[in-house]
């Protein structure tokens, strides 16, 4: 799914979501929407339980008098009670939705909010920041799925009034976001893909980030004394191995590091002769701390 920033304009396919603040209240797009659409969407929302309740959505379909295919009203609730996670959780929303109903594009239309709300750019950002975080699929082992199982969203358009700024705002986030990919990828993967020498040779795909890789092999690990970390590991074929991964990017030489730990047993196979067989899968997340540390590491 491709993200983009565009300036206000009416879109001419597609579907369109705009905002909805509580009571029913239609912010200036959405007013004029209304308009354009012969007061369908003040009669959509007589006819409904929508309120413009934080996380609400409303779906008008095949808008009159305009070309798109669908508007949809999504509920922000009081301005000033409006936090940078709740506009993630609606562009979340709001793609699980038009992904469900099969829409191909949708374009988000915003306008300024009076009273203490996050600036126009910042929301925009958050919008996409929350959609791409949920268009994550780990799907490459499926080889059976339908096509109507399959994401239909391809675009996903945020119109605002300085599309520059929102798309500056969004480049941290999608940093972010590539870090937590990353992880979700790591975790998911079995525990034939993912072992002691893959992951680390994941983790060294940091390398040209800037990040220092280095690993203990179980020769350097017994000298050292980890007696606790090498017991866990004796029963497996795959040679166990410390990981760890250094960021010097610290504006100050003198500030203090700080230090993340996280448990990287790739499969846990402890108490293997009382785990229930159906839950077995399940160990191959006993390496999610790792996973999250590298993910962290990588954002």
């Amino acid at each position: 799914m491709k993200i983009t920033f565009s300036t206000l304009s009416q879109p001419k396919s597609g579907a369109i979501a705009t905002g909805v603040m509580a009571d029913r209240k239609l912010l200036p797009a959405g007013a004029d929407l209304d308009k354009q659409t012969g007061g369908a969407l003040s009669r959509a929302m007589a006819a409904s339980r929508f309120t413009g309740k934080k996380g609400e959505l409303l779906e008008v379909l095949a808008p009159p008098g305009l070309p798109n295919s669908r508007i949809v009203l999504c509920g922000l609730g009081e301005p000033a009670k409006l936090m940078a996670m709740d506009l993630e959780n609606m562009g979340g929303s709001l793609l699980a939705h038009l992904n469900g109903v099969g829409e191909s594009e949708v374009a988000l239309m915003l306008t300024k909010l009076r009273g203490k709300a996050v600036n126009a750019a910042e929301r925009a950002a958050r919008y996409a920041y929350g959609a791409l975080l949920r268009s994550y699929r780990f799907d490459k082992y499926r080889t059976k799925e339908k096509p109507e199982q399959k994401p239909s969203l391809s675009k996903f358009d945020v119109m605002v009034d300085d599309p520059r700024a929102a798309r500056k705002a969004f480049g941290e986030l999608q940093k972010i976001a590539e870090g937590v990919f990353f992880t979700r990828d790591l975790v998911s993967e079995p525990a034939n893909a993912i072992y002691p020498k893959s992951l680390v040779a994941e983790a060294r795909k940091l390398t040209k980030l800037g990040v220092q890789v280095k690993a203990l092999g179980e020769a350097q690990m017994k000298r050292m004394g980890m007696g606790a970390l090498l017991g866990v590991g004796q029963g497996s074929a795959h040679e166990s191995q410390l990981l760890v991964m250094e960021w010097h990017g610290a504006p100050k030489t003198k500030d203090q590091p700080v230090a993340f730990v996280g448990k990287g047993v790739t499969f846990d196979t402890g108490g293997i002769s009382i785990k229930p067989a159906g839950g077995m899968h399940d160990m191959k997340w006993d390496m999610g701390g790792a996973g999250v540390v590298v993910g962290l590491m990588r954002a």
